[in-house]
C-alpha cells in the first residue's frame, strides 16, 4: 500500500482522461457550492464572459442586470449599445486590477476616475471605450453617465448572490499620473496614446492574487452573501507588448491567471474556480473547439463549457427542462433576450484593436 493506492479514478490520467470521451468528462466533480435558479447571478470579464449571459437566457434564467436600457429605447437599438452583455455597462474587464479599481470606485474607496476622449464631436469614456459605442454628446453627459454607471455597479455588488468573473489578460496599460488601469491602451480603440503617462504593466501571479483577494475581502464587507466564481478565458492574446512572441506571452498570461484563481479559490469558502480554460485549451481536447485561426472558440466549444457550467454549478434536482420553463425575471432582460452575439462580440472586444488600426475598423485616425 502507498498513498496513491486508494485514490479515486479522477486522480489518474489513464482512468479519468484516456478512457473517457472528452465530452463526458466530469471536469468539476462536487463543486464547492451550488447555485439556485433564483440566484442573482452577475458577470463580468473578457469577451468570453459574454457567453454566460447569453446561455443563461437560452436556459430560461435571467442574468442579474442593474444597468439596463430604458424600455422605450430598446426599439431604437439600445440592445446594441452596450446593454445586455454584462450585468452593468462596463464592457470588457480583462484584468484583475481593472476589476478591483472598478469596485473601489463604485463603493467610494477611491474617487471616480474621469478620463474622456473627444473624437468626431463625441466624448468617450476611456475606461469603457466601446461599451458606449456612440459616445456622449458632451463632457458633462459623459461625467453624469459615469456617476450613474458606478451607482449601478455598486448596486450589483450589493444585491447579487453570485459574481462570475472571467479573467482574460495579465498585460495592462495604466495611467501613471492617475494610477489607474485601462481596458486597452489609449490610441487603439479610442483616445490618443501618450507615452508620458500611458505605461505598460504585465501583472504577476502575486499581483493577481493580491487584486482578487482584495476584491473578495472588500466585497464581503459590502455584501456578506456574495459568492465568487472565477474562471479564465481560453482565448489567447490577440497581440502582446512584451519582448516574447505572442504564443509564449499567452502561455504566461493564462498560466498566471489560472494559478492565481486556484490559489484564491483555495483560500476562501465563498470562492470557486470553474475550468473554462481547461475544457477548451487542454491538449487532450485535440483542439476540436478552435476555429481555423487557432484562437477563437467555436460555438460548439462554448456550448460544451456552458453545458458543464449549468450541469455542475446549479443545484441538483433542477433539470434543464425545469429551468427552461421558468419565466424571465424582468421585462427589460426579456426584451434583450436574443442579442446578436456577433454584434456584441464585435463591439465589446476592445482587445481586438491591439491588432487592427483605426482605419481598418472604420474609426477615424
Amino acid at each position: 500500500m502507498h498513498p496513491y493506492s486508494n485514490q479515486p479514478d479522477q486522480n489518474f490520467w489513464r482512468r479519468f482522461v484516456s478512457d473517457t470521451p472528452w465530452s463526458d468528462l466530469d471536469f468539476v466533480g462536487e463543486p464547492k457550492f451550488r447555485l439556485h435558479p433564483d440566484d442573482r447571478v452577475s458577470m463580468a470579464g473578457s469577451c468570453f464572459a459574454q457567453h454566460i449571459a447569453r446561455h443563461m437566457r437560452k436556459r430560461g434564467l435571467s442574468p442579474f442586470q442593474t444597468e439596463q436600457a430604458h424600455p422605450l429605447s430598446v426599439e431604437a437599438g439600445a440592445a446594441d449599445a452596450g446593454y445586455g452583455a454584462f450585468s452593468a455597462r462596463y464592457g470588457n474587464i480583462y484584468t484583475s486590477r481593472q476589476c478591483l479599481e472598478l469596485f473601489q470606485q463604485a463603493t467610494g474607496e477611491r474617487a471616480a476616475i474621469e478620463d474622456f476622449a473627444q473624437q468626431d464631436g463625441r466624448f468617450y469614456d476611456l475606461l469603457r471605450p466601446n461599451a458606449v459605442p456612440g459616445g456622449f454628446v458632451s463632457y458633462e453627459e459623459a461625467q453624469m453617465d459615469r456617476v450613474f454607471h458606478l451607482q449601478k455597479v455598486r448596486t450589483m455588488f450589493e444585491q447579487a448572490n453570485v459574481f462570475v468573473y472571467t479573467l482574460g489578460l495579465t498585460e495592462s496599460w495604466r495611467n501613471s499620473v492617475g494610477n489607474y488601469t485601462y481596458p486597452v491602451c489609449p490610441g487603439t480603440a479610442r483616445g490618443v496614446y501618450d507615452p508620458g503617462q500611458h505605461t505598460f504593466h504585465n501583472l504577476t501571479h502575486a499581483d493577481v492574487v493580491a487584486d482578487l483577494t482584495a476584491l473578495v475581502k472588500s466585497a464581503a464587507r459590502l455584501n456578506p452573501r456574495l459568492k465568487f466564481i472565477f474562471t479564465v478565458s481560453p482565448v489567447p492574446l490577440v497581440a502582446t507588448y512584451t519582448r516574447q512572441n505572442v504564443l509564449l506571452a499567452s502561455t504566461y498570461s493564462k498560466s498566471v491567471l489560472r494559478a492565481a484563481c486556484g490559489d484564491v479559490a483555495a483560500s476562501f469558502d465563498n470562492v470557486a474556480y470553474f475550468p473554462s480554460y481547461e475544457i477548451i485549451s487542454h491538449p487532450a481536447s485535440f483542439g476540436q473547439y478552435l476555429q481555423g485561426d487557432l484562437r477563437e472558440v467555436t460555438e460548439r466549444g462554448v456550448s460544451h463549457v456552458m453545458r458543464c457550467f449549468f450541469s455542475t454549478m446549479y443545484q441538483e434536482g433542477f433539470t434543464t427542462e425545469d429551468i427552461a420553463s421558468r419565466p424571465l425575471q424582468d421585462p427589460v432582460s426579456s426584451s434583450l433576450a436574443s442579442p446578436n452575439i456577433e454584434s456584441l462580440l464585435h463591439s465589446e472586444c476592445e482587445e481586438m484593436f491591439n491588432e487592427t488600426s483605426r482605419n481598418e475598423t472604420g474609426h477615424s485616425s
